[in-house]
């Protein structure tokens, strides 16, 4: 039995049913971003403290040299001095700014299209940074997956649109 290539319109429709799957994707992302940001403004960070010292107390009493442990303890410590209240922020920015963005592309809003692209390709490349710099396999995986979605993009605009995704005409 042969497999019959599948037709321009098929393969349209494919190409369509994953950028909707990746933009609901996205917008699901965007409210656990904005739930996790409240959580951590909600939470104060000598309770991160805390939990992580009762949680590791008793592992430090039998190994005192436990490198996870040591791991895990100077990540708590960082993460409630320096970068606390910078986390919460950029989750907050991030997920409400990737739903505002996937509502106007489902609405049609034509000006969504073009920032869609511009605030993936900030993030992502921040991810990318980010990810590679540190060896962070989970950032490295989302900056892949923002440029898939941000090829997705482009590629749906220009089949709805017909035109070029930034066309600035005559200054």
């Amino acid at each position: 039995m042969d497999i019959l290539p599948a037709t321009n319109v098929e393969r349209e429709k494919d190409i369509l049913w994953l950028f909707d799957f990746t933009l609901i994707l996205k917008a699901v992302n965007g409210a656990f971003e904005m739930i996790g940001a409240a959580i951590i403004f909600a939470v104060p960070p000598t309770l991160v403290l805390r939990i992580v010292e009762f949680l590791t107390g008793g592992e430090l009493t039998q190994d005192p040299d436990d490198p996870i442990v040591s791991l895990i303890r100077d990540s708590a410590q960082s993460f409630a001095v320096h970068t606390h209240y910078f986390f919460a922020l950029y989750l907050a920015l991030h997920g409400a700014v990737k739903i505002i963005l996937v509502w106007g592309i489902f609405k049609g809003k034509r000006i969504a299209y073009p920032l869609f692209v511009i605030a993936l390709a900030i993030f992502g490349s921040y991810e990318a940074y980010r990810g590679f710099l540190r060896h962070e396999t989970l950032l490295q995986f989302f900056a892949a997956f923002d440029f898939l979605v941000l090829v997705l993009t482009v590629y749906e605009y220009r089949r709805r649109y017909s035109i070029p995704l930034f066309s600035f005409g005559t200054l």
